[in-house]
Order: C-alpha cells, then structure tokens, then sequence
C-alpha cells in the first residue's frame, strides 16, 4: 500500500514540475560555478551624533583609515569582525517584537546620508552577505554616507507577512516593510546622524526587487535605488510557481504566508513593474548578466556545475523580467538606467562590480555624499 505523500511533499512536487517547465522554457545550459548563495534576497537635517569628548574605550580590531566619524560605538553597537569601522547594532522592533541585527558603517564625515543594502532569498541571521560575499563596507570606505544592513529575513522579499510562519521549528513574524520605513529610520537618526529622507536603497535578487517595491511604496525616504538581478515582474506567469518553489526550499515553510495565493492582492503591492508608475521620477540603476557564464565562472567540481547551472536559470529569469519591466518604465519620460552584461550568472562577483558602478553613476551624486578632504 502507498503512502499518501504529506502535505509539504505535495507542494513539493508541484512546485518542482512548474520549475523545470519554466526552466526548460528558458533554454540555457552552462558549465560554470559561481552560483553564490542566493536564490530566486522629514524632511530637515538630523543633528548629527556629537562624539565623546574622551578616547573611546575601544577601537574596532585592525579599523582601516580613513577614520573620520567613525572611531566610537553608537547605542547597542559592538565593532564587527568584518573591520572597516562597521558596527553590528542591535534594534528594537516593536512590529516584529524582537531585536533586529544591523550591520552599520557610519559615513566618514558625520554625513546625514544612507544606503540600505539588502541581501538575497538564503539571508543569514548573523551577517548581511554585502559584507561578506561583497565588499560594501571597503567600496564606500571613503564616502560619506552611512551604510546599512539589515541581518537576517532569509525568504522575507522585506514585506510585511500576512502570518507568521514556522522556519527552522521558529516562529517569525516578518514585518520587514514597517522596520526598514517606520522603525530603523529613527534609530539611524538619533545614533548616526541619518536623515528620513536622504537615503536610496540596492538589493541583489530577492533585495533588488524589494528596494525597487519598497522606493515606490516610499518616496519620502528614497531617492535613489539599484536593482541587481532582481525578479521584477512576480506576477508574470511561471513566477507564481517559481519564487513559491525558491522559498519552500530554502526554509521548507509556507511561501503563501507572505502574499496569500497567487493572484492575491498583496503580490501585486509588491510588483515592481506594476508600480512603474512611482518610480519614473526617482533614479534607478537597474542590472542583469546574459545568464552566459563570464569571467568568474570556473567551475572545478560537479557541484560547481551544478550550483553553475542554477545561477544560469536564474539570471536568465532575471534578464527576462528586468528587460520586462524597462519596456514598460519606458512608456513614458524617467530616469532609469539598464545595463545588461554581455556575460555572468546569478552570482556575488557580479553583484559586487555592479554596485561600484552604482555607487559612481548613481548612488553618490543623488544623495552628494562624496567624501570631502
């Protein structure tokens, strides 16, 4: 007698086939490795957070020059390991009920700017892959602006959940939205100086599509955002079967917890191609590989292909919605601009180039947070 298979198992599998459809539709094979870890990731001046009129206590270990403002811990900060003055915070979230990790970089020359930087769909809860995977924290080491990284939401796309869910036997309410746009600022406010409305926002995948719903959704704070890889378009078919699957199998809970069902409301709400119309005003830098593998794709294993393969896929559905959403963005008059690599995959080498760039084009002159000597 067969086993009736479980509820998960079922889900599973529909997902799976849905997957390998849409996987099949995208045709692209590849031999190559770099599949980093991700998946489908008031106006007026603040006053700045005066220094102590004494030495601090404590230098963060091997602290790289320039110092500036950044030679003293703010209100639950420890230095982090990963140096270049960058603080691990703990924040209070009252939506969430629980503290929020923040790795946090504070601009060199007490300046009331901000960068949120959110990681992909397998988010870690001890650190932001930005500093890790990347290097942010020495790309913007002479700028001055503050850095900010929020730990943790592994599968959250940062939206507020319809319920809570179960992940690892641990239940989450995530209420990511409401922190990073109601709660975080203040904090960053009264302990680095940063302003409410002086900040953009970048993400890679996962992250790229959040910062492009979370800029629309709030223009008072952002005024500048970066899209890496990111899946704009989660209403277009096949996504409803393909970011429920990426999920599943990162956290084997309940995708549906976030948005409801397909076709649900809050999909659209999230929907960067369908809030087109918040974002032609606002500076995007928007990128996606050609899903061919590049100049850091190597790979010297079977599970190097493998993993090779899956940052093919997926920045191949990457590519596809991002062009999607630039022919629509395009319709009418705003200040996007696309670049499309003529190789690379779903991977952090990439990512890591793609936000220089950024910071050059974009993120900087929109916020006139460069550095002054």
């Amino acid at each position: 007698m067969t086993k009736a298979a479980s509820p998960a198992g079922r889900l599973r599998r529909k997902l799976t086939a849905g997957a390998l459809a849409l996987a099949t539709a995208v045709g692209v094979v590849a031999a190559s490795p770099a599949y980093a870890q991700d998946s489908a990731g008031s106006a007026g001046d603040a006053p700045a957070a005066a220094a102590p009129a004494a030495a601090p206590a404590q230098l963060p270990p091997g602290g790289e020059d320039p110092m500036g403002h950044r030679n003293w811990l703010r209100a639950g900060c420890s230095w982090d390991p990963v140096q270049s003055w960058v603080q691990l915070c703990d924040v209070w979230s009252p939506s969430m009920n629980r503290m929020i990790k923040v790795q946090v970089q504070p601009a060199r020359q007490a300046g009331n700017a901000g960068l949120y930087l959110l990681d992909g769909l397998r988010a870690r809860d001890d650190w932001n892959a930005w500093t890790h995977d990347a290097q942010a924290q020495r790309t913007f080491l002479w700028d001055n602006l503050t850095l900010v990284m929020p730990v943790g939401g592994q599968v959250s796309f940062y939206s507020n959940w319809q319920r809570p869910v179960d992940i690892n036997g641990q239940t989450y309410n995530y209420q990511w939205e409401t922190f990073l746009t109601e709660e975080l600022p203040g904090y960053l406010q009264n302990e680095f100086g940063v302003r409410r409305d002086n900040n953009a926002i970048a993400g890679l995948s996962m992250g790229g599509s959040a910062a492009a719903a979370l800029a629309a959704k709030h223009r008072d704070q952002f005024k500048q955002v970066s899209v890496f890889s990111g899946y704009m378009n989660p209403t277009a078919p096949g996504m409803y079967s393909m970011i429920p699957l990426a999920m599943f199998d990162q956290c084997k809970c309940d995708p549906f917890a976030m948005w409801g069902p397909p076709g649900s409301p809050d999909w659209g709400a999230n929907d960067p191609l369908l809030l087109a119309d918040r974002l032609r005003d606002i500076p995007m830098y928007l990128t996606a590989g050609s899903a061919i593998p590049g100049q850091y794709d190597q790979p010297d294993s079977l599970q190097a292909v493998f993993n090779t393969f899956n940052g093919v896929v997926l920045e191949g559905l990457s590519r596809g919605s991002t062009i999607a959403f630039q022919n629509t963005i395009n319709a009418e008059p705003n200040q996007a601009k696309f670049e499309y690599r003529t190789t690379g995959i779903h991977g952090w080498p990439y990512w890591n180039d793609d936000l220089m760039s950024a910071r050059l084009e974009q993120i900087l002159p929109a916020l006139k947070a460069h550095a002054w000597w």
